[in-house]
């Protein structure tokens, strides 16, 4: 049996390579050359170099659209049957009613400048 607390973490995947084309990717990345010209001098894709340089900055490389998260009930709270739907219905109705104000001085000014 092994002592996990005292030995080193491992990390997944191969350890960096400074003579592969992601290590010459990075090195070059590191002197400020553009993604573009990194990719023309290598014979590379430029996705590959911007992919190297999502990594580095500590991103993922494996996106994708994955699924949303679900959505809440309420934003303001919890739905507590009828007390919780008056609730919700006196904020909208308080928020339509700035808004319309709002949008009533927002006409008063434009009728103002056109006039």
């Amino acid at each position: 049996m092994s002592n996990t607390a005292t030995s080193t973490p491992k990390t997944r995947g191969r350890k960096p390579d400074a003579n592969s084309t992601s290590g010459k990717i990075r090195n070059l990345l590191g002197s400020g050359m553009a993604p573009g010209d990194i990719a023309k001098k290598l014979g590379c894709s430029a996705s590959l170099v911007y992919n190297v340089k999502a990594r580095l900055a500590g991103g993922t490389a494996k996106r994708g659209p994955g699924r949303p998260p679900k959505a809440k009930a309420a934003a303001g709270g919890s739905l507590d049957g009828i007390s919780g739907i008056l609730e919700m219905v006196k904020r909208n109705e308080a928020e339509r009613a700035r808004l319309l104000g709002a949008l009533t001085k927002m006409a008063a000014l434009v009728r103002e400048a056109l006039a």
